[in-house]
């Protein structure tokens, strides 16, 4: 069970890596993690290389300036 509390949370700062919102010294521990934990590096590019393809493939579809006008003017009801 341990193991897996571990890389629980190795997958959570790697999130708050990539999101940009780990502190800077959490920053530095975990970069100097990954460079010498072949492991924790595999994780780390295992998420970025998920979220980069989500990034690439994955499109939001267009909405027109009324139809968000058209929602505005319904939550003010």
């Amino acid at each position: 069970m341990r193991s897996f509390d571990s890389v629980k949370s190795l997958r959570q700062q790697i999130n708050l890596l990539l999101d940009n919102e780990l502190p800077k010294e959490d920053h530095q521990n975990l970069i100097s993690r990954m460079e010498s934990d072949p492991r924790c590096n595999k994780i780390f590019n295992k998420e970025k290389d998920f979220r980069d393809f989500v990034k690439n493939n994955v499109r939001r579809p267009a909405v027109s300036p009324d139809f968000i006008q058209n929602i505005k003017d319904r939550i003010r009801l």
